[in-house]
């Protein structure tokens, strides 16, 4: 039976902006994945090293294609697709996925930031947005696990150029609204608001901290095309106004994953290869060494 969000969960998410759900994937649906990255931990060299504002580089990767393997399974999963349309209260499609990964002892941290905030320079009109972030192993606070801030999805968007208003806000936030860390095992996932503010400290731990992120948009909110093209983390990654257009899920079964009905984990994907820059904070990328 398909796992759908609860009536509560709805209204948890829309006054908090998240929420968390457990065992949206079972150990044996994630497993393959998760073996299959061990044994490329480069993702077939796809992964590039994501820097924060002191350098420090994280190992990251996105996609908008969806293929006929795992990761262009799960976001057209009916698990997936039909929880996020009824926190949309409509019809979504996919706007993209990518992977992150905190090695251990790796330094780099997520800054905080609202996802709307890229977007919106995509050409949308309305935070009718959200991404779902997957463990693909368990998550602490040792390993760097996902942190919101807990309605912050009511503050609008902020100023994220403003660096010194928007730190004194974050702070303010907190003090406010308090801060949740994201602790996960295997197959949980935080289904989050675009506004939401969110982010994550470095990994302090002896393990790896993977996890699968996949946003969507709401049909109605598909991006007015005459602006954009402003978007420097599209540009960056390699994104092009066209693939922002809204392009109909294809949802499947979702025994998908039990019954192994792919053909690999990530090799049938087409990846973006960001453009390597010198240094701008969260958009700047670094190959790995």
């Amino acid at each position: 039976m398909t796992k759908v969000l609860t009536d509560s969960d709805v209204r948890n998410y829309q006054r908090d902006g998240f929420v968390l759900v457990r065992g949206l994937f079972s150990t044996d649906e994630l497993q393959p994945l998760f073996d299959a990255y061990r044994d490329d931990t480069t993702i077939g060299g796809s992964l590039y090293g994501m820097t924060d504002k002191a350098g420090a580089a994280h190992p990251i990767n996105i996609w908008h294609e969806l293929g006929d393997d795992i990761i262009g399974l799960i976001p057209r999963m009916p698990r997936m697709v039909d929880s996020t349309e009824k926190l949309f209260g409509e019809a979504c499609y996919h706007w993209h996925s990518k992977f992150t990964n905190k090695p251990p002892r790796c330094k780099a941290k997520i800054d905080w930031h609202q996802d709307y905030v890229s977007w919106y320079d995509d050409g949308v009109m309305f935070p009718r947005m959200l991404t779902v972030a997957i463990a693909l192993e368990s998550t602490s606070r040792a390993s760097g696990c996902l942190q919101v801030i807990p309605g912050s999805n009511h503050m609008g968007l902020l100023d994220h150029d403003d660096t010194k208003n928007f730190d004194r806000r974050i702070a303010a936030a907190k003090k406010m609204l308090g801060l949740v860390y994201c602790e996960m095992e295997q197959g949980d996932a935080v289904f989050f608001h675009c506004n939401t503010l969110h982010g994550s400290a470095g990994n302090r731990s002896t393990s790896s901290r993977l996890m699968l992120f996949t946003s969507y948009n709401a049909v109605s909110n598909e991006p007015v095309q005459d602006i954009t093209g402003n978007n420097k983390w599209g540009k960056f990654m390699g994104i092009t106004p066209e693939e922002r257009k809204y392009n109909p899920l294809n949802k499947i079964s979702d025994d998908v994953l039990q019954k192994k009905r792919y053909q690999s984990a990530f090799s049938h994907t087409p990846f973006k290869q960001p453009i390597e820059t010198p240094g701008d904070g969260y958009l700047s990328a670094v190959p790995l060494k």
